[in-house]
C-alpha cells in the first residue's frame, strides 16, 4: 500500500516486487497507480479502483502481488477479480452509504456452519460479524435469516440437529457396551449334575436296645418290619 512520503522503489520493494524485473510498459502502469493513491492517501475508494484497474488491465502481475500492493488481503483480491466495475462502484456506493451489501453464497454455508456448531451460544449479531471479518462483506439480517432458512442453519433446525446427534451417540455407547460382554455372559447358569454332590445320609432305623435273645429264638409276631440297629448297652 503506498504511504505518505514512500517513493516509488519503496513501494515496489514493499509489495515484494522486483523493479529490475518490470517491462517498461508494467513500470509505466505501476508508477501511474502509485501517483494515484499518492494522491487520495490510500482511502477505501481508491484503494478499490486500483485493484480492480490493476486485475483487469492486464499488466502481468500475480494477485498476490496486487494486493500487496493496494493494501488488501489476497482473499479480498481474489473476491474482487470476479467483479465487474459496475459491481464495484455499488460496494463502494453501500460502503459509504451505510447499507448492508454482498450476497452470501452456498460455499459459505460449510463455515457458517462450523462456526455456529463450535458457538452454540451466538447471537445474529455475532454472525454477522464473524462474516464481516470472514469474507469482508456485510449482510441484512432479513437475508441471513433467509440463507440460514434455506441450509438448515436456523436455531430450530440445529437443535434438531443436535438431539439427532445426541441419540445417535447414545446407541452408539450402548452398542460397544454390549460387544464388550462376553458371549453367553448374560445367558442362564447351567444346572450342576448331582453325581458332582455327595450322598444324602439315609434316615436311621430304630434302635433296639433290649435284652440278648438266643440265636434260636424267633422275632416276635408284633416286632416292626424295619431293620433294627444293636446297640452296645449292657448284656
Amino acid at each position: 500500500m503506498a504511504k505518505e512520503g514512500q517513493t516509488f522503489e519503496q513501494w515496489l520493494h514493499g509489495a515484494k516486487v522486483r523493479p529490475e524485473r518490470l517491462s517498461d510498459e508494467q513500470r509505466a502502469v505501476l508508477h501511474a497507480t502509485f501517483e494515484f493513491l499518492q494522491r487520495s492517501k490510500g482511502d477505501y475508494s481508491t484503494a478499490r479502483i486500483a485493484s480492480h484497474f490493476l486485475l483487469h488491465c492486464g499488466v502481468g502481475l500475480q494477485l498476490a502481488q496486487v494486493a500487496r500492493l493496494v493494501g488488501i488481503s489476497p482473499r479480498s483480491a481474489f473476491r474482487h477479480q470476479k467483479l465487474s466495475a459496475k459491481q464495484v462502484g455499488q460496494q463502494i456506493h453501500y460502503h459509504f452509504s451505510g447499507r448492508p451489501y454482498g450476497k452470501l453464497l452456498p460455499r459459505h454455508a460449510g463455515s457458517i456452519a462450523e462456526f455456529l456448531f463450535t458457538h452454540p451460544q451466538a447471537t445474529r449479531d455475532d454472525l454477522l460479524d464473524f462474516i464481516g471479518r470472514t469474507w469482508e462483506f456485510r449482510v441484512s439480517k432479513v437475508a441471513l435469516w433467509e440463507f440460514l432458512k434455506k441450509y438448515g442453519l436456523d436455531r430450530i433446525s440445529l437443535e434438531e440437529v443436535r438431539q439427532a446427534a445426541s441419540r445417535e451417540e447414545e446407541e452408539r455407547v450402548q452398542a460397544q457396551v454390549m460387544d464388550a460382554i462376553p458371549a453367553g455372559a448374560g445367558a442362564l447358569v447351567p444346572m450342576v449334575p448331582d453325581k458332582l454332590f455327595l450322598a444324602r445320609p439315609s434316615t436311621p432305623g430304630p434302635f433296639s436296645c433290649g435284652p440278648k435273645r438266643s440265636p434260636g429264638s424267633t422275632r416276635p409276631a408284633i416286632a416292626s418290619a424295619t431293620t433294627t440297629v444293636r446297640c452296645n448297652g449292657a448284656s
